[in-house]
Parts: structure tokens; C-alpha cells; sequence
């Protein structure tokens, strides 16, 4: 049978229907498709949708379940943004990044399913999604964008792949579900805030080849009780531990390491 010479797009919905089935045929859901229905609760997309277009459900308010099929390899940015009621997700694997805010202020959503071939985590793509609990992070993955969990106050997380190499600006602020953390030897950035105000964070483990803990990495941190650092550290900015009782005497640091003068505020 000949292919298809076809590219079919889901431009619009404007349906009332509580149960969405797109048919057999569509290749992509088109930008803001489904935005702000509020009464879709259940879409079933078929094998051969391959792209999730910018805000393609985003604010579909009753939106609770959504089958993403393995062809898919685009989740752009703010595709389910403001789905509220949404509570699990399965990325299927092909998929190599999450958009912006993909799935930010899904404040229902418990569960997240990461592929193996996932390489990277946009900014505030997790964020104010305050149910999650627990998320394996792909040994694939090399980069945790800024304010990536920002607010996700249940999260935890096992431990960090591998072959992560940066985390960026805020993008675990308000973890509070974080006791402890080993970041990979492979990370040589970890942006500023990254850590803020998880309140439960007691002792966490750093690269040796981490130079600079950035402004206020872990301030707010009042659990903070130990924190391991490496030998290639030169500069420890402002407020990096501010908040967290813990004082200067209290650390070990290389002796041409540079501390600023508020570090322990």
C-alpha cells in the first residue's frame, strides 16, 4: 500500500464532548486545538500523531486522562499547561525533550513516566504541579531546565542520571519533599536558587569540578546539616547559605576558594 502523501492537522475543537477519540489519520495536534474546553475530560490519540503542538490542551480545565501513542516525538511548549484534573502522564520514547511549561500548574497530576530517550527538561516544564510525588529521571538525560520543578512540594526524587551536565536557575526551589541529593559527577552547573527553601533537604553531595555554588543555591534550606564539596570549588556567592543555620566554621572549603561576605546570612 502507498504511503500517504497527506500530512493531516487537528487544527480546531470546539466540541462539547466529555470523550474526545481524533481519528485514524492525524499527524499532529495543531497550536491551541483544544485550549481552555472545559468539557473534555478523556482524549484518545491515535498511532500516528507525532506532534503535540504549543498549548495544544493547554487549560482544558476537566481535562483527566490523555493516551499520548508511541509516535509521537514533539511535546511542545505549554501543551498541557493548566490542566488541572490531569493526573498521570506516560511520555512515550522517541521523545527527546519536554517543552516550556509543558505540563506547569498541573496541580493534580501525581504521576510522570519519563522515556529513555529523553534528553532534556525545559524550563518550568513541571512547575507549581504540587501533587507530584515521585519521578524516575532517564539515565538520557543531560539538562534540567530552569524552574523545571520549581514548586513541586511532594517530588522526590531517587537520584540524578549520570549524564546530567547542568541544573539550571531555581529548577528545584521549593522541593519540599527532598531529604537528601548526590548530583553526578557529570554536572558542572547548577544554577542559582536551584535548591531555595526545600525545607527538608538535609544533606546533599557535590561535584569536584563544580567552581561556583551560585546565589542563594540553598538558601532557606533550615534542614540543611550537611553539604559536601568539591575540591575544584573557587567562589561561594551571596546567600548561597543564608537561612540554613548552618555557619562558616561549620564547613570545609579549598583554601583559594573565594566566600562572600553574606554567604551564611
Amino acid at each position: 500500500m502507498a504511503e500517504n502523501p497527506f500530512l493531516i492537522t487537528l487544527e480546531t475543537y470546539g466540541g462539547r464532548d466529555k470523550e474526545v477519540v481524533v481519528p485514524d489519520g492525524v499527524v499532529k495536534v495543531g497550536r491551541r486545538a483544544f485550549v481552555s474546553n472545559r468539557y473534555v475530560r478523556e482524549v484518545v490519540l491515535p498511532e500516528g500523531v507525532e506532534v503535540i503542538a504549543e498549548e495544544a490542551f493547554a487549560s482544558c480545565v476537566n481535562l483527566v486522562s490523555v493516551s499520548i501513542p508511541s509516535t509521537v516525538r514533539e511535546i511542545a511548549p505549554g501543551a498541557f499547561k493548566g490542566c488541572w484534573r490531569l493526573v498521570s502522564v506516560s511520555i512515550p520514547e522517541g521523545v527527546t525533550e519536554l517543552g516550556r511549561r509543558a505540563f506547569a500548574r498541573c496541580r493534580s497530576l501525581k504521576s510522570v513516566s519519563l522515556p529513555e530517550s529523553l534528553v532534556s527538561i525545559d524550563e518550568g516544564c513541571f512547575e507549581h504541579c504540587a501533587e507530584l510525588v515521585q519521578m524516575t529521571l532517564p539515565n538520557s538525560l543531560e539538562r534540567i531546565g530552569a524552574s523545571a520543578f520549581h514548586n513541586c512540594r511532594k517530588l522526590e526524587v531517587e537520584a540524578l542520571p549520570e549524564r546530567l551536565e547542568t541544573i539550571e536557575n531555581e529548577a528545584f526551589r521549593s522541593c519540599n519533599a527532598l531529604v537528601e541529593l548526590e548530583i553526578p559527577e557529570s554536572v558542572g552547573w547548577i544554577g542559582q536558587r536551584c535548591f531555595k527553601d526545600c525545607k527538608a533537604l538535609a544533606c546533599i553531595s557535590l561535584p569536584q569540578d563544580v567552581e561556583y555554588l551560585e546565589e542563594g543555591l540553598f538558601e532557606g534550606c533550615s534542614a540543611l546539616d550537611a553539604v559536601a564539596v568539591g575540591n575544584g570549588l573557587t567562589n561561594v556567592e551571596a546567600h548561597v547559605f543564608a537561612g540554613t543555620g548552618l555557619q562558616l566554621a561549620d564547613m570545609s572549603f579549598p583554601d583559594d576558594c573565594t566566600i562572600a561576605s553574606n554567604a551564611f546570612e
